[in-house]
């Protein structure tokens, strides 16, 4: 059972979801538009919360300022010609067009996009999300058999889903999640979030356990997270 309530400290609100299946850590989370939401046990008392946002104050000040500078930056995609979309990385030129006899769709060439499409803006929107996902799904398969294997963890199964700003997830049953928009950062970076959350199976927090494991793994991982961090406003569609 999940539990929601509404609370304040100071001049910060934020929410409460309680859930009986999380046994002991207390977690936050930060959305795209500065809502505060902390995760705990479903016994924690409110104090307890109220002390760990406390806590956190500082870094959640730092979040919600990047974010702010961030939305300035964030330009809204009109899928035409000349706009630049990312891939492994990549600043990839568009060439919009629409042609009936041929398939419509996305395709990449020489590390330029071509959109065979109506000019219509949530079509042509779809037609790249759907292209992201799909090689979402196949890259990301590929690096979790890789990095599984080094780590012989053995994860219940991926999915692929739209979130923008969370880029991975791992469940109780360690069930794992990855946002498509992850296909559009630099491969390290993607293997960064890929280790992040099979660390997860072992370590369900962010204690200093888990961040020796994913150091184990990659000893550069904190300027693939530093990266993600400073870049996740160019990855809007």
């Amino acid at each position: 059972m999940i539990i929601r309530v509404q609370c304040e400290i100071m001049d910060m609100n934020y929410s409460i979801v309680r859930s009986r299946k999380r046994k002991k850590t207390i977690s936050l989370q930060i959305d795209t538009d500065s809502r505060i939401t902390v995760y705990a046990p479903s016994f924690t008392p409110v104090g307890e919360i109220s002390r760990f946002v406390e806590e956190k104050r500082s870094w959640i000040t730092k979040v919600m300022r990047r974010q702010s500078l961030q939305s300035t930056r964030r330009i809204e995609k009109r899928y035409t010609s000349g706009e630049s979309f990312y891939y492994l990385g990549r600043a990839c030129p568009l060439e919009a067009y629409y042609d009936p006899l041929e398939e419509r769709g996305v395709t990449l060439r020489n590390e330029c996009f071509s959109l065979n499409c109506p000019d219509d803006q949530s079509m042509r929107k779809f037609y790249f999300v759907c292209w992201y996902k799909d090689r979402a799904m196949h890259h990301i398969s590929r690096r979790l058999e890789h990095y599984s294997s080094m780590l012989g963890l053995a994860h219940g199964g991926f999915r692929i889903t739209s979130a923008e700003r969370r880029w991975g997830s791992c469940s109780e049953r360690n069930r794992l999640a990855f946002s498509f928009r992850l296909i559009m950062a630099p491969p390290e970076v993607i293997d960064y979030v890929v280790v992040h959350e099979l660390a997860h199976i072992l370590q369900k927090n962010h204690s200093s356990k888990f961040w020796d494991l994913v150091l184990e793994v990659l000893p550069d991982y904190r300027m693939h997270r530093r990266w993600l961090r400073d870049n996740e406003y160019r990855f809007n569609l």
